[in-house]
């Protein structure tokens, strides 16, 4: 049910960050003096072949709201922890986790633990949050599923998180908009169907809805997770097609020095006619450092970086800089507070459409003067409290600034776009048969351009989920979230985001899943009220746009056949109504943004992983298998014709041979041909066929990598006008001290 009319805010946004300052401090009160310790859980890790602690191991007790990470030393301690039995589960990026089930906690007494960790060629159940936003085991998840380590991050020798996440399962790129199972196609710069999370929290422009892939360096990623299908429930708004949660690096005990220095040069064009300029000068590079360190309950960790480039095209060359601070700090009674920045700088080209399928690396000589800086700042302020082992509170605020152009400069016409929000959330497990989640959200936003005038927009949302462990090995999940979005004297809209999962495991290697849930995004600022000539196209504002919503159906398990050896299945259907897409009228030359009354995608996707140390002529080899495939069907259904910009197959081939110090990958990424485009609907269109390769060495902290990205020069454009890079080397030096 939508209402047009328009209504006041609820309450002004500075009202809410006093609120949210005075719930800070009370908690903090509370959080200290009203916990009393009971028992205490000491312990270590290490591994199994070395005896050598292991640092920054995750720590949970199963059935709590507790845990820790091991220190330098690979201890760790988790404090006021009522007398009985627990399950303790220690895991660990490249190992096997390990789990302890009678562990006994007496009053006042310590009790010790040792975990002893085997190395794994292949990831074993990631701890992850994106399922039911508390800390759970991957393969207890009733939704799918996909997690991107730092340790392969660092193997693609990754410059942003586009190169990180490109060969995930089921992610495609369309330029630089991300596509999840086919979610959002190319909306030419203005809203992605995805949300896009760092620790949790959103960080989309809040004028365009779009995502900052440079917002902080590779070397600050602990992992990345991705939910595929809609999921508002929990995570609110822009989740339609899917959510990626980028995890940071905490502050490590020991002092810790990380550095990577990378650099790329690109190759000449496949024809010799394609030339438009010495190639001997396109280049890239990145330098990046990073520092952390604990001291007593402080922790501190900086990064900086910079990335330069001269492009492969005209328009191509950018400056990107980025800063980055990560501060926690615990209270007693294990009470958290963690502050997180991280500011950007882009002063870059923009390459709109080649001058000519003769020319593609060309613009119009009319364009060359399309540049601009963007600058952006996320900052987060969070506060953890478990009342106790049963019971948690966690509040924080956050904003997002961006803006492009020059901000001192004169007709620039852009202002700066602030995003704030604020969140509660509770975390209660009243009896071991039910995980409880609930919690309200609020997020303002404002843009104003010259372009789309001054606007601003909000929408509160309340939500709870319960977790029922109905048998040892089945688990239901029931959720439900209310938003009431109001675009400030327009629209309003009430928007209800109900979802069912369901958890089975009929062994130890093996758990079948199925989801049904519904999910929602509504139309950015720049979507209803652009209007802007732009080459040949002039841009319409269209103030009635509609909320777009989605119900996702999903089934799938995951089976080891061995040790060594899994595999993970999807079905899926997505059911989308008022789907919002750009509209092109060729002959007008006019671009508006509409909305699709019902559209449908629906697919298969696989994923399997193999792996088998063997010793061979005196030495370990541990050679590695990864194969995935998403194939998909999509329609407008009041058109009965493809959605554009969305290929019907995707797939990856990554295979990985790792002896000592060298590790070497090469990597295929296929890409079907896209059967709908907008602007040259007539024109060839060819398939993605991309070949890299890389190559490592490591010695003493220090990591040579060397490698080839589109190995074949195959040409690519995925929309119009756009090629991809063509062969490219890379060259990279990583180290930790």
């Amino acid at each position: 049910m939508r209402h047009q009319k328009s209504v006041p805010p609820f309450f002004s946004f500075g009202e809410l960050f006093l609120n949210i300052r005075i719930l800070l401090f009370g908690i903090g009160l509370l959080g200290i003096s009203n916990l009393f310790a009971q028992g205490t859980i000491t312990g270590r890790a290490v591994d199994a072949a070395t005896g050598k602690p292991l640092p920054a191991v995750n720590i949970q007790v199963l059935g709590t709201v507790r845990g820790a990470a091991t220190d330098g030393a690979g201890n760790f301690r988790i404090t006021n922890l009522p007398p009985g039995a627990y399950a303790l589960r220690a895991s660990m990026i490249a190992y096997k986790p390990v789990a302890q089930d009678h562990v006994v906690v007496r009053p006042d007494r310590e009790t010790e633990v040792l975990f002893e960790l085997k190395e794994t060629p292949i990831e074993f159940e990631p701890i992850v949050v994106l399922g039911g936003r508390t800390k759970q085991r991957l393969d207890l998840s009733p939704v799918s599923l996909s997690v991107v380590t730092s340790r392969e991050i660092r193997a693609r020798n990754a410059t942003n998180l586009v190169d990180a996440l490109e060969s995930a399962p089921g992610i495609h790129f369309i330029g630089d908009q991300i596509n999840i199972r086919g979610s959002t196609g190319y909306t030419f710069g203005a809203g992605n169907k995805v949300l896009l999370l760092l620790d949790g929290v959103p960080v989309y422009a809040s004028d365009t809805g779009q995502f900052n892939w440079d917002m902080l360096p590779p070397l600050d990623i602990e992992q990345i997770e991705v939910l595929k299908g809609a999921g508002s429930t929990l995570w609110g708004a822009s989740a339609l097609g899917g959510v990626v949660n980028v995890i940071t690096q905490d502050p490590t005990p020991q002092g810790r020095l990380m550095f990577s220095m990378s650099a790329g040069k690109y190759d000449k064009p496949h024809y010799r006619e394609w030339e438009w300029t010495d190639h001997g000068r396109l280049h890239y590079t990145r330098k990046d450092v990073s520092y952390g360190r604990r001291i007593g309950n402080a922790g501190l960790r900086l990064s900086a970086g910079h990335h330069v480039s001269t492009g492969y095209t005209e328009l191509g060359d950018f400056d990107k800089f980025n800063l980055t601070g990560k501060f926690d700090y615990y209270f007693p009674r294990s009470v958290k507070w963690t502050t997180y920045a991280a500011y950007s700088l882009i002063d870059r080209g923009f390459f709109i459409q080649w001058k000519s399928q003769n020319d593609p690396y060309e613009v119009d000589p009319s364009n060359l003067d399309n540049y601009a800086t963007v600058n952006q700042l996320n900052l987060y302020t969070r506060l953890a409290v478990p009342f106790s082992s049963r019971f948690g509170l966690t509040v924080r605020a956050s904003m997002v600034r961006s803006l492009m152009g020059n901000e001192f400069g004169e007709g620039s016409g852009f202002n700066p776009a602030i995003g704030q929000g604020g969140e509660i959330q509770a975390d209660w497990i009243p009896s071991p048969l039910h995980t409880l989640t609930a919690g309200v959200q609020y997020q303002h936003d404002a843009g104003s351009t010259k372009f789309i005038g001054d606007r601003k927009g909000y929408f509160i949302g309340p939500y709870i989920q319960d977790e029922w462990k109905i048998l040892h090995n089945l688990r239901v999940t029931a959720g439900f979230r209310y938003d009431r979005y109001q675009l400030v004297g327009g629209l309003k809209e009430d928007l209800w985001s109900p979802r069912l999962g369901v958890n089975w495991k009929p062994s130890e290697r093996s758990s079948v899943r199925a989801s049904v849930g519904s999910g929602f995004r509504a139309a950015t600022i720049v979507e209803r009220f652009l209007e802007l000539s732009i080459m040949n196209f002039k841009i319409l504002r269209n103030e009635n746009l509609k909320a777009e919503q989605a119900w996702a159906y999903d089934i799938g398990g995951r089976f080891y056949f061995t040790e060594n050896w899994n595999i993970d299945l999807s079905l899926f259907l997505n059911d989308y109504r008022e789907l919002i897409e750009a509209h092109l009228d060729l002959i007008r030359g006019q671009i508006q943004f509409r909305n699709i009354p019902r559209a449908r995608l629906k697919g298969v996707e696989a994923t399997t992983r193999w792996a088998s140390p063997v010793f061979f002529a005196g030495r370990n080899w541990k050679p590695a298998l990864e194969l995935t495939l998403t194939a998909m069907d999509h329609e407008d259904l009041k058109w009965n014709e493809p959605l554009p910009y969305r290929p019907k197959v995707i797939g990856n081939i990554k295979a990985q041979m790792e002896s000592g110090p060298v590790h070497a990958e090469a990597v295929y990424r296929y890409a079907g041909r896209i059967d709908a485009v907008k602007v040259y609907p007539i024109n060839d269109r060819v398939p993605m066929k991309f070949f890299d390769v890389r190559l490592s060495y490591s010695v003493w902290k220090l990591k040579v990598l060397c490698g080839v990205v589109n190995l074949l020069q195959y040409n690519y454009a995925p929309m119009e006008s756009n090629l991809m890079p063509m062969r490219t080397f890379t060259f990279g030096l990583q180290g930790a001290l």
